[in-house]
């Protein structure tokens, strides 16, 4: 073999250790099956602590299935290659039902837009340019406004509304 096709072997393995690690199943040959599932787990509660950390109000809005949820969403979807727990958060949200958004997983979920552009995590980028969007929230009737303008960052305002009689 020559040194290239050595290296091409190399990292198609390491590729298919990667997809199994990150599924959690099906370890290529002459691995410790159980070993790289815990190493597999290890990562996969790693990405959701890194998430838990950016997205405080979605753990605790998710509550006790926020770790299984994570972890079934981990299995099926690469880690991304920009902004870590945001990115990973944003692309786990959108998986989500929209009735499971309260008010402020919401306003998570704008600040999140505001940082990170794409729709795929991997895809996913550090937004430039200005960005600006609301939301209708709720309980209290209010709408939260956050801008983000290069140079200056990302800024929120809240506008109470008045109850309708």
């Amino acid at each position: 073999m020559t040194p290239d096709a050595d290296r091409d072997a190399y990292e198609a393995r390491q590729a298919e250790l990667l997809r199994a690690l990150i599924r959690g199943d099906e370890f290529p040959g002459g691995f410790d099956a159980v070993k790289a599932a815990a190493a597999g787990r290890s990562l996969r509660r790693k990405r959701a602590r890194a998430v838990a950390g950016a997205w405080p109000v979605l753990e605790i809005a998710l509550g006790d299935g926020f770790g299984a949820r994570f972890d079934a969403f981990a299995r099926e979807t690469p880690p991304p290659a920009f902004g870590f727990g945001t990115s990973d958060g944003l692309a786990f949200v959108r998986t989500l039902a929209a009735h499971e958004l309260t008010d402020d997983v919401r306003v998570e979920l704008l600040l999140a837009r505001a940082l990170v552009a794409g729709r795929a995590a991997v895809a996913m980028r550090a937004r430039r340019g200005v960005f600006a969007r609301a939301v209708a929230l709720r309980e209290p009737r209010r709408i939260v406004i956050v801008l983000r303008l290069p140079g200056i960052g990302r800024r929120g305002l809240v506008v109470p509304l008045a109850r309708s009689r």
